[in-house]
């Protein structure tokens, strides 16, 4: 459940990183009022990868750092 709620955070996260990069690529290729097909793909779809990988690096964070405080107790 934990992970759920990670990965819904890193979502949320690289949503907002991606409207970031949005803005500063959109102004970039912005000339004549108008942006190249090529680019306009590009930042179109900046928003679904980067929250599919923002939530999968959340939850590999998570699961790294677990997984190094069960090595650090002791075995009884």
């Amino acid at each position: 459940m934990r992970q759920l709620g990670l990965g819904a955070l890193g979502a949320i996260g690289g949503v907002l990183l991606a409207l970031i990069i949005q803005d500063l690529l959109a102004t970039a290729f912005l000339s004549n009022g108008t942006i190249p097909i090529g680019p306009g793909i590009v930042i179109g779809s900046l928003i679904p990868v980067l929250a599919v990988l923002g939530a999968v690096i959340a939850v590999l964070i998570y699961n790294r750092s677990l997984k190094r405080t069960s090595e650090k107790t002791p075995e009884e």
